[in-house]
């Protein structure tokens, strides 16, 4: 069960979203929070990722002790990471 979870919005990019959310799940203040994303992914690939239109894209990755699960559509999830999944997973609807 995620123990966040932030559906889309359009006024802040998805990279923005995933600091929000995993802080939030850490109890850490976004500003505070270690490793930076950019230590983990680049932000701006996730955000033109995440805006390129296509729905069926899902972003999985491992960012401080969370997984994280971006969708196409903004979506993003947050819960308890486990060891099952790789510190990072870029799909497209073609894989």
């Amino acid at each position: 069960m995620p123990d966040q979870t932030h559906p889309p919005d359009d006024r802040r990019a998805p990279s923005e979203r995933v600091v929000e959310a995993v802080a939030t799940a850490s109890g850490t203040s976004p500003l505070d929070f270690e490793p930076t994303l950019y230590d983990v992914v680049d932000p701006e690939a996730l955000d033109a990722l995440v805006r390129s239109g296509t729905e069926n894209v899902r972003i999985q990755f491992r960012y401080g002790d969370r997984s994280v699960v971006v969708t196409g559509t903004g979506h993003v999830e947050v819960s308890a990471s486990t060891e099952e999944i790789p510190s990072s997973e870029w799909l497209s609807p073609d894989e």
